[in-house]
């Protein structure tokens, strides 16, 4: 190949927070290992390792139906701490060996080795030197795709799972593509693929024989997007930008469903200080909050606000997260199951104008903020919590 023709990779972990846990108690390796909790609650699954998925266990599956399935499997709560401590050794890596690596998740990210063959040698050679320098230097496994644009290699790297490398070389895109089922497209969840296949649509390759047209006119702009997905259309840069991808959530499945008021703003309270935590430990800033809420008949809601400008100060996001959370209950008398916030539009850099007249207040904050943290990281997180995140 030329060293001028784009080549993209897609680093996956593979069970990640499972993946951690084995790192830290080798004994744990080649069992049924669950993180999501308890099993006699109301959880649900975070993570399974490959040898519980033989028994039908699956991620954001409820964690008593996983012990139905898997009975003997081993369930960890996880810690955040951890894994974020992980994920920060894997990037460090990856920024060896190209200076455009695009973070997707904590575990995943596209890494733009256009060109890098000068300097580390042929895309295959370099691609196994990645996913051995984090088994040997971190110890988790990792899958690897290779491929002209940001779709084909996530593709790639989700058909060779686990701990493999597939590489799609130019020119035999469509080959690889037609035979796949249609689920193996990023963005085609369990609702699409239904009506997909309720519509006769049953691989990729039918998909792409389908003038766009008639995709659009069936699925509207989801159509569009198949279209162009289907015949491993993507022209999306590898970006480095200070915003990322990346999402910092904390959810939690309430031992008992309850429209307690009190309770449940003191819980998204704590679930707020606990995301913004770990911004802090990041060194990140959001803009973003959501509240998920799910109800007792398992219908869920989403609503979400961005501000001015990034933070990583829960009492910042604290005003429009209680706003949020008031108009989703507003008129509305079912019980809640589970309460979640989530933090978007991530940033390293916090471009946050100072006010003119409490330029000290900032300073204050950030001091308190990393008194507060100085003694969670060494007593616990619940050895100091504001009185609002109190749970009775």
């Amino acid at each position: 190949m030329k060293s001028t023709e784009r080549l993209i990779a897609h680093i996956d972990m593979d069970a990640f927070f499972v993946s951690v846990e084995e790192a830290l108690d080798p004994a744990l390796k080649g069992k049924p290992v669950i993180v999501g909790g308890n099993p006699d609650g109301r959880g649900v699954v975070s993570a399974a390792s490959y040898t519980a998925r033989r028994y039908g266990v699956k991620s954001a599956m409820p964690i008593a139906q996983a012990k139905k399935l898997c009975p003997k499997a081993i369930f960890l709560r996880g810690s955040m701490a951890k894994y974020s401590d992980f994920s920060r050794r894997i990037f460090k890596i990856l920024d060896q060996y190209s200076p455009l690596v695009e973070p997707v998740s904590v575990d995943e990210a596209y890494i733009d080795l256009t060109g890098c063959d000068r300097l580390h040698g042929p895309i295959l050679k370099t691609v196994e030197s990645i996913r051995k320098n984090i088994w040997e230097n971190v110890g988790v496994p990792a899958s690897a795709g290779i491929a002209s644009n940001k779709l084909l290699a996530k593709i790639a790297s989700g058909f060779c799972k686990p701990s493999g490398m597939l590489w799609i070389f130019p020119g035999k895109e469509q080959r690889f593509l037609q035979p796949l089922p249609h689920r193996r497209i990023p963005g085609v969840g369990a609702k699409a693929e239904l009506e997909l296949l309720q519509r006769g649509i049953r691989k990729i390759g039918d998909l792409a024989a389908m003038p766009e047209e008639k995709l659009i006119n069936k699925f509207g702009k989801f159509g569009a997007s198949l279209a162009r997905k289907s015949r491993g259309i993507c022209d999306r840069p590898v970006e480095t930008s200070t915003t990322c991808n990346r999402s910092i959530s904390r959810e939690t499945t309430l031992k008992k469903d309850t429209n307690d008021k009190t309770f449940l703003r003191s819980l998204l309270s704590l679930s707020l200080e606990k995301a913004t935590a770990q911004l802090r430990r990041d060194k990140l800033y959001a803009k973003c909050i959501s509240i998920k809420i799910r109800y007792s008949d398992f219908k869920t809601a989403t609503h979400s606000k961005t501000l001015d400008s990034p933070t990583a100060e829960d009492l910042v996001f604290l005003p429009a997260a209680i706003d949020l959370f008031q108009a989703m209950l507003k008129g509305n008398c079912k019980k809640i199951r589970l309460l979640g916030v989530c933090l978007t539009s991530i940033t390293n850099c916090r471009n946050q104008q100072i006010p003119l007249f409490h330029s000290d207040r900032p300073e204050q904050m950030e001091r308190l903020y990393r008194s507060m943290d100085n003694i969670r990281n060494k007593y616990g997180f619940n050895t100091i919590k504001k009185a609002g995140s109190y749970l009775d």
